[in-house]
């Protein structure tokens, strides 16, 4: 296995442990895991896949925090708005 690929295994570890532990793995064990996987042709598109979806799973998180403090703000805003019509309307 090169260097690269078990770079990216092991920073993926680090970065998922919380979501590793959710599936009942250690980061040390999907590192071995995934060590096993790459020894195929197969197995290194299967971990690499996997590997993106967590983090597309992981950006669709960040995408909805964001939408929601987008909406907080947004809300602030009206409240300001709703009372500057009422200053406005003395």
């Amino acid at each position: 296995m090169d260097d690269k690929l078990e770079k990216i295994f092991i920073n993926f570890a680090d970065s998922h442990e919380e979501t590793l532990n959710e599936m009942g793995m250690s980061k040390e064990s999907f590192i071995e895991q995934a060590k096993q996987w790459s020894k195929t042709e197969e197995g290194k598109l299967e971990i690499q896949k996997f590997i993106l979806q967590q983090e597309i799973a992981d950006l669709e998180k960040q995408i909805s925090e964001l939408n929601n403090t987008i909406n907080r703000k947004q809300e602030s805003i009206d409240d300001i708005n709703e009372e500057l019509s009422k200053i406005g309307g003395e």
